[in-house]
């Protein structure tokens, strides 16, 4: 794979020096980048493993993702909607993985520090840049597009499975240079900490939009109304990236040369060369210098207000000792700037929605009978389901960039670290699962009426008795002392699908209390309560190991 991507550079040196930058030093830095990158585990692909097998394993992956997008072009009629469907899924593939896994590679300010005080060009280093990213998606566009290439050849001659091929190097090019642009446009308009929060918050936003039109997509090419459809061209049509790469295509397989075709042809190729040559001859300075403001870390200082009453008394009243107040405090405060734990976490929020959405099946025309679809009483007990992923926060407690701030555990004057942890967990409940459980709980209401208020109350307590003692059973760490790339061992896996276990129980015993008085109900939720509060108590009294 490293000889492919030489190759790939070597084949660009005339073009390289069009741009305005120097070649040599352009292939001696990538050939560095990429040696570096196959021979550790870098970590947009961390793993326990080789990193090359573990980027061969996500190629595969796409390669399997690419027969979903192929079915299209057996079942949609229409050439042009599907080859428009085929390059939006590859441009959204490719936008998405460039913004959650490249963009440490693009905004890697050391490169400031080492290759510009020498003398190595910003259009240069720009350049590099682009092409290192380039290689790795260009890898991941050739696996999207294999098994559709295969498809177009077949069905409609080896002209078009060329120009597919061509369109395909054009999709992941442009898709690099319109993420590229979107950055710096944004940046003209926050601070450099502030850009760091918006693009994790896009982050967030795209895996959510990934995951969903992962569920949607196969029943979109299922529809009657996408199968027998065609795409028309209308003046927002030349907008869209995607429609300019299926008129490229679509331009090699009519026989009769359309005016509109041949425009969005020249469309493709002219934003592909033009877009390049504007952002690395014109905007290569400005980028450096947005490098050098995203560098510079901005101190804020989070004033808490001790004074406050009603934060006070709650605190007084969900933690048992300062000790699990501080925990409280120190959870708060981190996970509000973490931005990778944001990462981790605020995506299974998103993913309540489009599971509801999905297993729900709207009817947009009548919102009656989307109320009465709904109102099955078996959909009661989907809810309660999704209720678990407001605990998603708790997983994440024990990992940080940063493990080796743990020390200060080992300083503080007490033994009594089990409190830490309680304090974290309640922090956790109050700020994400509590504000879950109470949209949930309240569309419940809405559907069902008030006689789900028995069940919902066991069902919440049940949750949460059921993350504490997977926390006792898989024995966690204290918060964040843990390296976040140990996440990916068998501990924290095991406890997912402890986890995914109990969520059956819960859900069957949540079944049972329905059928059940209301006062033998009663006693359930105060054995419940008595039984959170023996769990507390032993995570508070464990013995805790500090490396």
């Amino acid at each position: 794979m490293y000889k492919v991507a030489v190759l790939f550079i070597k084949l660009l040196k005339h073009p390289v020096q069009w741009w305005g930058a120097d070649y040599k030093q352009l292939e001696i830095i990538l050939q560095t980048k990429l040696s570096m990158d196959f021979r550790r585990s870098p970590s947009i692909y961390s793993s326990t493993g080789n990193s090359n097998k573990t980027f061969s394993f996500q190629l595969f992956v796409l390669l399997f993702f690419g027969l979903f997008i192929s079915i299209g072009f057996g079942t949609i009629s229409d050439l042009m909607l599907n080859l428009t469907i085929c390059f939006g899924i590859i441009m959204v593939m490719l936008g998405t993985s460039i913004i959650s896994e490249f963009t440490s590679v693009l905004f890697d300010h050391r490169d400031n520090h080492i290759l510009l005080v020498r003398p190595v060009s910003n259009r240069t280093l720009l350049l590099a840049r682009l092409l290192h990213i380039q290689v790795y998606i260009g890898f991941m566009a050739v696996a999207l597009s294999a098994i559709p290439s295969i498809v177009i050849a077949i069905k409609y001659g080896v002209l078009s499975f060329f120009a597919f091929w061509i369109g395909v190097i054009l999709c992941a090019w442009i898709t690099l240079l319109l993420t590229v642009f979107f950055y710096i446009i944004l940046s003209k308009f926050v601070s450099g900490e502030r850009f760091k929060d918006l693009v994790s918050y896009f982050q967030i936003f795209m895996a959510v939009m990934i995951f969903g039109g992962y569920q949607l997509l196969p029943r979109m090419l299922e529809s009657d109304v996408l199968q027998n459809s065609a795409l028309h061209i209308y003046w927002w049509s030349y907008l869209i990236p995607p429609i300019w790469l299926a008129g490229f295509v679509n331009l090699f397989n009519i026989s009769k040369i359309e005016p509109h075709t041949i425009f969005l042809a020249a469309i493709a190729l002219f934003a592909a060369i033009a877009g390049a040559v504007f952002l690395i001859r014109s905007l290569s300075s400005g980028f450096s210098n947005l490098l050098s403001e995203g560098a510079a870390e901005k101190v804020e200082s989070d004033v808490v207000a001790e004074s406050s009453g009603s934060r006070f008394s709650l605190l007084r009243f969900l933690c048992v000792s300062e000790i699990e107040r501080a925990g409280w405090r120190l959870a708060m405060a981190i996970t509000k700037r973490d931005r990778k734990f944001k990462q981790a976490v605020y995506p299974s929020f998103g993913i309540i929605f489009v599971m509801l959405f999905i297993s729900i099946k709207p009817d947009f025309s009548s919102f009656a009978a989307t109320i009465q679809k709904v109102g099955d009483t078996k959909n009661f007990f989907m809810f309660l389901f999704f209720s678990f992923f407001g605990t998603t926060a708790i997983t994440q407690l024990p990992y940080t960039d940063t493990p080796e701030g743990g020390w200060i555990y080992k300083a503080l004057p007490f033994k009594g670290h089990g409190h830490i942890l309680t304090g974290a967990i309640k922090a956790m409940l109050l700020k994400f699962f509590l504000p879950t459980i109470i949209i949930i709980s309240s569309l419940s209401l809405y559907v069902w009426g008030v006689s789900k208020l028995p069940g919902l109350v066991v069902g919440t307590l049940l949750i949460v008795l059921v993350n504490l003692y997977s926390i006792i059973f898989m024995k966690m760490d204290l918060p964040f002392t843990k390296a976040r790339d140990m996440q990916q061992k068998g501990t924290n896996m095991a406890r997912m699908f402890l986890l995914m276990l109990l969520m059956g129980v819960t859900i069957g015993f949540v079944y049972l209390t329905t059928l059940l008085s209301l006062w033998i109900v009663g006693v359930v939720v105060v054995i419940l309560i008595l039984m959170i509060i023996n769990a507390y108590r032993q995570i508070r009294n464990r013995n805790y190991i500090l490396s």
